[in-house]
């Protein structure tokens, strides 16, 4: 009869009902200072500035990109309308084999306006 009362086991025994059991502490984490909090809260939003100056810009040169391809498209609407052989030209040059006959092809459209 050692600390608990029961027979037969040293009071350091496992399997005492006695004994404490201690429970593992939870790990630590280290503590953060004021500044390194700011530190990567400012990171954070120098982050997501960066990513809306790019949206903006990418936005910017798809409008740009859109004029360039409208002027385009109208600069090929006079074109075809100074020139409205080439429509049937092209429609030839489909079937042509050989680029000297689209090449042929092409010219006498453009001659016969």
């Amino acid at each position: 009869i050692i600390n608990c009362g029961e027979k037969g086991h040293l009071a350091a025994w496992k399997g005492c009902k006695a004994l404490p059991v201690l429970t593992k502490t939870a790990e630590r984490r280290p503590r953060r200072s004021y500044a390194q909090a700011v530190a990567a809260q400012r990171k954070n939003e120098e982050r997501t500035k960066g990513k809306t100056k790019e949206t903006e810009t990418s936005e910017d040169m798809d409008i740009a990109d859109l004029k360039e391809s409208l002027q385009t498209l109208r600069e090929v609407q006079t074109f075809i309308q100074e020139f409205p052989t080439l429509l049937k030209a092209a429609r030839l040059c489909r079937k042509a084999k050989t680029k000297q006959e689209k090449i042929l092809i092409v010219l006498n459209a453009l001659i016969k306006k």
